[in-house]
């Protein structure tokens, strides 16, 4: 079979930059709805985005907000602003978990009331230890330590 004259594909990075660009459309229908998808990995910039909508929402009225969670993780301290502020609006946040919330990302389902924990059936949990920063000789482990 000849495949030459197939019409060029996008490559992976530009579908992927494509995919992950905000539709306002989407972005409107969801804050209307009262909805914050958190999805990917835990950064400052993804801790931003969620703790401004979580105050703009919060700011409106008291209703519920639904945070639907699927996070492999990332940035500790960014997941701990997104667990402060989920505890810190005075509107209650339902979190949905689905897919996988492991390591911040299940700290941040924590933060909800358990009451307001719910996980689609699919959805898997990673709880793990703290990790350091401290490595290499034996040595350089005790100065650290």
């Amino acid at each position: 079979m000849d495949y030459s004259s197939r019409e060029p594909r996008l490559d992976d990075e530009n579908e992927e930059k494509k995919a992950s660009e905000p539709n306002a459309f989407l972005e409107e229908a969801l804050f209307k709805a009262r909805t914050i998808l958190l999805t990917g990995g835990i950064d400052f910039l993804q801790a931003r985005r969620v703790c401004e909508r979580l105050l703009a929402l919060s700011s409106e009225n008291d209703k519920p907000i639904l945070l639907v969670l699927s996070s492999p993780g990332g940035h500790v301290e960014s997941g701990d602003m997104i667990h402060d502020m989920i505890k810190f609006v005075p509107a209650p946040v339902k979190i949905l978990g689905t897919g996988w919330c492991a390591s911040a990302g299940a700290l941040i389902y924590a933060a909800a009331a358990k009451e307001n924990r719910y996980a689609l059936p699919n959805t898997r949990f990673l709880l793990h230890e703290p990790r350091g920063g401290v490595g290499g000789q034996a040595t350089d482990v005790e100065i650290q330590a």
